[in-house]
């Protein structure tokens, strides 16, 4: 049960970075979170609709916390790029 609760956040963390890499209008973290909500949301339902999975809303919430995990990294690595351009390092 833990290995599973793990992967679904490590899934995730990729997306999270990738994502305000590749649309500058979701920077900021809330809409990064909430995209990355709105897909986990998806994934369940068409696990439910398909039957392909089971419907969990651990995994929901697990996933959600793996996008923010991600846009955190995202986040930092910009600050430490930034500061390390501007003092010349």
């Amino acid at each position: 049960m833990h290995a599973m609760f793990i992967e679904n956040i490590i899934m995730f963390i990729p997306f999270g970075v990738l994502l305000p890499i590749v649309f500058k209008q979701v920077r900021s973290g809330w809409k990064c979170v909430l995209i990355g909500f709105l897909c986990s949301c998806g994934i369940e339902i068409t696990q439910h609709i398909t039957q392909r999975g089971y419907l969990q809303l651990d995994d929901v919430v697990t996933n959600t916390v793996g996008m923010f995990i991600g846009w955190a990294i995202w986040k930092i690595v910009c600050k430490c790029l930034r500061t390390c351009l501007s003092e010349k390092c």
